[in-house]
């Protein structure tokens, strides 16, 4: 198992300086910066907000980052440091924290103009398949930044359409459309776009999660799903399989009401898992360089499920069964 002891952060502003930190230096008493990133199984861009305090003058006028591209990496000086973020800047203000500190306070999208602004204009011809217009799609979004993650090409090339097609208009909507119909969603994560099948986890080995690996607390079963925390730990994805034993996990208690019958299906279907294998649908890091929080929080629903829960859906997170 690998140490997660003493911090170690950088934020990496493009054209600009790195701030970093390190916990096993100056007696940890180093530059503080903050971060709070969520991640979605959805299209809607990832989000990070990021704060740098006590900066000079000079290196904090806001003009200087607008537009930039921002890297944010987290990790454990005894152990591997991750890259959890890499996006680009929409906003940066100078804040008070108090009366002493001053904070240079940055928002960011992961890839949000490829999302938003990306137009396909493109001729398929007879024969081709879902997955042909997910690479029609693609192609501008590239043109604008986006590298190619995971496709599940398996569920994208079931169907062979007997006359062509002329793709034309934002390419998010013709994203929407394509993985409604093969029960996949689409995402843009860490600048890759990825369209994973609903009853789907990414390939690659589980995350195990318990006391031994950083598992904080005692995840909490809700409707939504398995609500829990552990140390920061960046292998998390939307999309991934998590291990988690059984006995680890709060049950939910059950609504006697007769109006509880509906919520109560709902913890049977997305709730605890019999053999502990859960895919993660929701990611949020949470960093301080001098303070308490270096967690990661998740939301995941029992592999079995085949989909995300309709508490999820109702948030934007993942599809709804169809």
């Amino acid at each position: 198992m690998t140490e997660q002891y003493l911090r170690n952060m950088s934020v990496e502003i493009e054209g600009g300086k790195t701030f970093t930190y390190r916990g096993d230096e100056n007696g940890g008493q180093g530059l503080r910066m903050t971060f709070e990133i969520t991640m979605k199984d959805i299209s809607t861009p990832n989000v990070a907000r990021i704060g740098i305090f006590n900066l000079t003058d000079a290196t904090t006028n806001p003009a200087f980052y607008v537009g930039k591209r921002v890297k944010v990496s987290a990790g454990y000086v005894t152990g591997q440091s991750y890259v959890l973020f890499d996006g680009e800047i929409i906003q940066s203000r100078n804040l008070r924290a108090d009366v002493t500190d001053k904070v240079l306070a940055i928002l960011a999208t992961d890839k949000g103009d490829a999302r938003n602004y990306a137009v396909v204009n493109k001729t398929l011809s007879a024969g081709h398949t879902y997955n042909d217009r997910v690479m029609a799609c693609y192609e501008p979004m590239k043109a604008l930044g986006v590298g190619l993650g995971y496709i599940d090409t398996e569920a994208l090339t079931k169907t062979k359409f007997p006359r062509g097609a002329a793709l034309f208009g934002n390419a998010k909507d013709w994203l929407r459309q394509t993985c409604a119909a093969t029960r996949t969603s689409w995402s843009i994560q860490q600048g890759k776009l990825q369209v994973l099948a609903n009853d789907k986890a990414l390939p690659g080995g589980e995350i195990v999660l318990n006391s031994r690996t950083g598992l904080v607390g005692m995840p909490v079963q809700t409707i939504q799903g398995i609500e829990g925390v552990c140390l920061l730990n960046g292998n998390m994805l939307p999309g991934c399989v998590v291990r988690i034993d059984q006995k680890s996990i709060q049950q939910a208690e059950y609504d006697p009401s007769v109006t509880g019958d509906p919520n109560n299906k709902l913890l049977d279907q997305f709730g605890i898992s019999r053999d502990g294998r859960y895919k993660v649908f929701y990611v949020g890091h949470v960093g301080d360089s001098r303070g308490e929080p270096f967690f990661t929080n998740f939301i995941c629903v029992k592999l079995e499920a085949l989909s995300s829960s309709y508490a999820l859906s109702s948030r934007g997170i993942g599809m709804p069964p169809t």
